[in-house]
């Protein structure tokens, strides 16, 4: 592989990407987003990429195979006869429940499955309960991190961190109802793009994200069941610098209970559980130390970068043998 075309849908993951070792094409500037190009708060452009413009990348015969990152970026795709990826970021349970007069969830999956083969394209997922959710038997890639980005936990601040963007116009993805119970009666720092709820905003740079995790003493994690899962990139960020997760019980969550986190159904149960982190930095620091070494064995760069690399691979044999047919 030489040169890989993507869609800026997520600065955080579009980083991440960036780690395979290959040169990315990414196009950027496309409608439906809070902001109209790259956000450099969220991530630096990686050295490896260069951003364009839908009209440079569909004039191009050049790439080796493209990624897209939702049904939108897979259509836009359709011009061009290349390997073709999209990875399931979604679940699509969560889409049905957000858009309104969405088709039934049996359609959806079968027009995903009957697209996929009409363009010779493949799927991947970031977990087993989104790859379930759109019927797709596919590569489940977890992300990986660096941990020598995500370190130099201390907990100084007595205070509970959550990041998340637009949590007013999902939320039940969220379980913003939990989040609020869990979090009542203690400070809470909120990260991120949320027009409507006062004292959220994004981190000025992805510097200041990452102090954020280094100083503040737990972070907060909910989803709604079905509609997202256990943990999310900024869960297993916190957990590679070295925080405790304190979470709703959540499909393939890596926090267990006491041991590196506490994990409950009840909200009532995580707040007082949060209370108690917030007191004692000492436990806070004990259960993140662990969290950590959770990170490292589960969510690798190293299995990142390897399930890129097999993905990729496999979508060029299912494209080279559509051709010969």
């Amino acid at each position: 592989m030489g040169r890989i075309l993507t869609f800026n849908c997520h600065e955080a993951y579009i980083h991440l990407l960036g780690k395979l070792g290959f040169d990315l094409d990414v196009v950027d500037g496309l409608p439906g987003r809070y902001c109209s190009g790259w956000d450099a708060r969220m991530r630096p452009v990686p050295a490896c990429v260069r951003l364009i413009s839908l009209e440079t990348a569909l004039g191009s015969q050049s790439y080796d195979a493209a990624i897209a990152h939702n049904l939108s970026d897979l259509l836009l795709l359709r011009a061009l006869d290349l390997p073709k990826i999209l990875v399931l970021h979604v679940s699509l349970d969560a889409r049905r429940t957000e858009e309104k007069g969405a088709p039934p969830l049996a359609a959806m999956q079968e027009q995903l499955a009957t697209y996929l083969r009409a363009i010779s394209g493949t799927a991947v997922a970031v977990s087993r309960m989104k790859a379930a959710s759109w019927g797709q038997d596919c590569s489940i890639i977890r992300p990986g991190i660096d941990p020598l980005e995500y370190q130099s936990f201390d907990g100084r601040e007595a205070v509970a961190l959550r990041v998340a963007n637009q949590v007013m116009a999902r939320p039940l993805r969220f379980a913003w109802d939990a989040h609020t119970r869990i979090t009542r009666g203690h400070a809470l720092r909120l990260v991120g793009h949320n027009p409507g709820l006062a004292g959220s905003e994004a981190a000025a740079s992805w510097q200041a994200l990452r102090a954020c995790y280094q100083s503040h003493r737990a972070y907060v994690h909910t989803a709604g069941a079905g509609l997202d899962d256990g943990y999310n990139l900024a869960v297993v960020e916190a957990m590679m610098t070295g925080m405790p997760i304190v979470s709703l019980a959540g499909s393939e969550s890596p926090v267990v209970d006491t041991v590196n986190g506490y994990v409950s159904d009840d909200p009532e149960v995580l707040n007082a559980r949060l209370g108690q982190l917030l007191r004692d930095v000492a436990l806070a620091r004990e259960l993140g130390c662990r969290a950590r070494e959770t990170a490292l064995r589960d969510f690798s760069l190293p299995a990142f970068v390897a399930g890129w690399g097999a993905a990729l691979e496999r979508a060029r044999r299912t494209w080279l043998a559509s051709r010969r047919q």
